[in-house]
């Protein structure tokens, strides 16, 4: 018997991100930070137009730093969509907020506008 490896999300690399990550590794800056790091923040906050950005290591880094950077915290309530990764709750539980689940609409996927308003 044979068993098919299921994936939360294939990867999608191709030449342009293979030739990046050789470009970090033949300069010795692997980790923690190094210049296509940089360069990737400076480009990012021109684009957007913002005086500056952090890169994070993962979406679930991003999702704590939003949270502290708003303010949430202790006790407050946070809302989060059931059709999500268990991150999106695990960063709230990090301020020690409490996620408050908010079913999906089908179509979207995304928290149901209809239930906002309750």
């Amino acid at each position: 018997m044979s068993i098919e490896r299921i994936h939360l999300s294939a990867p999608d690399v191709g030449p342009l991100e293979r030739d990046a990550l050789l470009r970090a590794f033949d300069s010795g800056w692997i980790a923690p930070v190094g210049p296509e790091l940089t360069a990737f923040e400076s480009d990012l906050a021109a684009l957007t137009g913002w005086p500056g950005s952090v890169a994070l290591s993962s979406g679930t880094a991003a999702l704590h730093l939003a949270l502290l950077a708003v303010g949430v915290g202790d006790g407050d309530d946070v809302l989060v969509p059931t059709a999500t990764f268990v991150a999106s709750a695990n960063a709230v539980r990090y301020v020690n907020a409490r996620p408050c689940f908010v079913d999906s609409e089908t179509t979207s996927w995304n928290i149901s506008p209809d239930l906002l308003e309750v």
